[in-house]
C-alpha cells in the first residue's frame, strides 16, 4: 500500500486546514511509510531480580541481570555475554519501564561483539503483570495477553557488522519464567 493509498484511506491521522505551511499537507506531498523486517531473535536468561527501591519520581527501581543467552538473525548467530542488566521501574499498576544492555559475541572463527541496549514498556492488566514476575506463573502467560515493546539500538567497532550502527529496530517481546526473549524488527 502506497503512502497516498494509506492518507486516501483516512488512516493518516486528519490534520487542520492551515496547520501546515501549502504544499505540505500529507495528501499533498506524501512521504513513504517505514517497512517493519524480521531481523533476528534474542534468548536470555535472567539473574535473580534485586530490588533497589523506590524512585524520585514514583514506581520501583528493580536490577536484573543478564545470566546468558543466544541471538540468530539475518547478519549472524551468538551468544549473549553474561554481565548485562535490566535496570527496570515498575510503576503501580505494575506497568514496566524497561531499559537494558546486552552484549553479543558473534559465533565467527574471530567473534565480533555487538552491544545492544533496548528501551521500551511492558503493560497490560494488572493481573497479567502480576504473573510475569513471579517465574512459576510467568511460562502461563501468553505473548498476546499483554504488550512488551522495545525501541533496539546495535553498536559495534568491528568492520564486518559496521551496518548495524546505522539500523533502527522496534521489537515485540515476552517474558518465560527466568527467560526473555524478543523478535526484533529492522525499519526499513
Amino acid at each position: 500500500m502506497s503512502s497516498q493509498q494509506i492518507n486516501d484511506s483516512k488512516q493518516f491521522p486528519a490534520i487542520p486546514e492551515g496547520s501546515l505551511p501549502a504544499g505540505f499537507a500529507p495528501l499533498a506531498y506524501p512521504l513513504p511509510i517505514p517497512l517493519l523486517e524480521p531481523d533476528f531473535r534474542l534468548v536470555c536468561n535472567l539473574a535473580q531480580r534485586i530490588p533497589v527501591g523506590p524512585t524520585p519520581t514514583g514506581g520501583q527501581r528493580n536490577w536484573i541481570g543478564i545470566a546468558d543467552g543466544w541471538f540468530a538473525g539475518r547478519w549472524g548467530t551468538g551468544v549473549v555475554v553474561p554481565g548485562g542488566q535490566d535496570n527496570q521501574v515498575v510503576t503501580a499498576d505494575l506497568s514496566t519501564k524497561i531499559d537494558t544492555q546486552y552484549l553479543l559475541k558473534t559465533n565467527d572463527e574471530d567473534p565480533a561483539y555487538i552491544t545492544v541496549h533496548t528501551e521500551g514498556w511492558r503493560t497490560g492488566d494488572k493481573e497479567v503483570l502480576a504473573k510475569l514476575f513471579d517465574p512459576a506463573q510467568a511460562d502461563s502467560v501468553k505473548p498476546n495477553e499483554y504488550s512488551f515493546r522495545l525501541y533496539v539500538h546495535l553498536e559495534t567497532g568491528d568492520e564486518r557488522y559496521k551496518e548495524l550502527c546505522t539500523g533502527m529496530w522496534v521489537a515485540s517481546g515476552a517474558r518465560l519464567g527466568s527467560k526473555v526473549l524478543y523478535d526484533a524488527y529492522r525499519i526499513q
